[in-house]
Formats: structure tokens, sequence, C-alpha cells
């Protein structure tokens, strides 16, 4: 009787009931078609705030230095969410993914992407044209993104784990040699304790 009443997903072997419809709709979470909607609306979001910056840069022609100053911010900002979402699917796409991957290791996992969509759709979010309150095309956009990041932060979509992607393959730098068993270090204190 005790089990009756706790939810199915906390009863484990014992239940005899189906899943529930809160449990199935949780377990779609992790469906293809869900990874590659939330893939389709974080792609759209970064365009869609390159496209809003680009709009955006008009507002230097009506003396709103503020909203420029934003709209580059957000045309930068759309770019980098567009390069961590193509990752290798472009060779030139490639090449900038690695550098954030070395860089800027928390965009490549979930939770990290999803705060950084987060602080830049609340970061260009309250930028406004004409420096009020009031909206313009850059702020709907950074709503849009900052929602994305909503749904990477808390994970309400689940992406598959990463696998090794193109930063991890970086050559090593010049002169690191890891083929001897005694560090370049161990090899100067053995030199410096070494008797004359």
């Amino acid at each position: 009787r005790v089990f009756r009443k706790l939810p199915s997903r906390y009863r484990g072997a014992m239940a005899d009931e189906p899943p529930s419809r809160l449990d199935r709709l949780w377990e779609l979470r992790k469906t293809r078609t869900a990874t590659t909607l939330l893939k389709f609306t974080s792609i759209f979001g970064g365009l869609f705030l390159v496209l809003a910056g680009i709009i955006g840069l008009t507002g230097i022609f009506q003396g709103q230095i503020v909203y420029f100053v934003g709209s580059l911010y957000a045309i930068i900002f759309g770019c980098t969410v567009l390069i961590v979402e193509v990752r290798d699917k472009v060779p030139m796409v490639s090449a900038a993914y690695q550098q954030i991957d070395v860089y800027l290791k928390f965009m490549t996992l979930q939770r990290g992407k999803g705060l950084y969509y987060l602080g830049v759709g609340l970061l260009v979010l309250y930028i406004g044209p004409d420096g009020t309150s009031s909206w313009g095309l850059n702020n709907v956009a950074a709503l849009l993104l900052a929602i994305i990041g909503v749904s990477h932060t808390f994970k309400l979509i689940k992406e598959s784990d990463p696998v090794l992607g193109p930063g991890n393959d970086v050559p090593l730098a010049p002169g690191a040699d890891f083929s001897s068993t005694r560090s370049d270090w161990g090899n100067m204190v053995a030199a410096a304790n070494k008797p004359r």
C-alpha cells in the first residue's frame, strides 16, 4: 500500500502499473526527435540573434550608440552560438570550434552552453533601442536565446554526452615529449641533487 502512493519512478521493480504520462513525457526528452528539435531551435536562435544584430546596427543612424554596441554584441554572441551548435559540419566552423573547445571548454557541455545562452540572452535583453525600456528586434532574439538557454541548463531535453570533438586532437605544444618515464622536472631535480 505504501508503494502505491509514491510516483511510479520511485517504486522500482515492484511497480506492476504501466508508467505514468509524466514518466513517458520525461523519457521523450532523450529521443532523437527531441534532441533534433533542441539543436534546430538553438541554431535558429543563433541565426535570429545575428540577423537582429545586423538590423540593429542601423541604430547608429538614429544616434542610438548603446543599441549599436548591443547589436555588435548580438552578432558576436550569435556567431558563437552558431559555431557551438554546428561544430564539425563545416571545415571553417570546425577550426573556430577548436578554439572554443580549447579556451571556452564549458561551452562543449550542455549545461555550460545553457548558462552561456541564458547569460547572453539576459545581457542583450536589457539593451533597449533608445536607451529606455522599449523593445527592439535584438531584445526579442535575446529572449528566445534565454529560453533556449533555460532548456539547455536544466536539461529539459537531454543531449547526448559529448564525444571526442575537434579540439581533442589538438597537437601537443612544440617540444613536449612524453616518451621518457622521467619528466623534465624530474631530470632537473636529479641533476641538482647529483653529488659533485
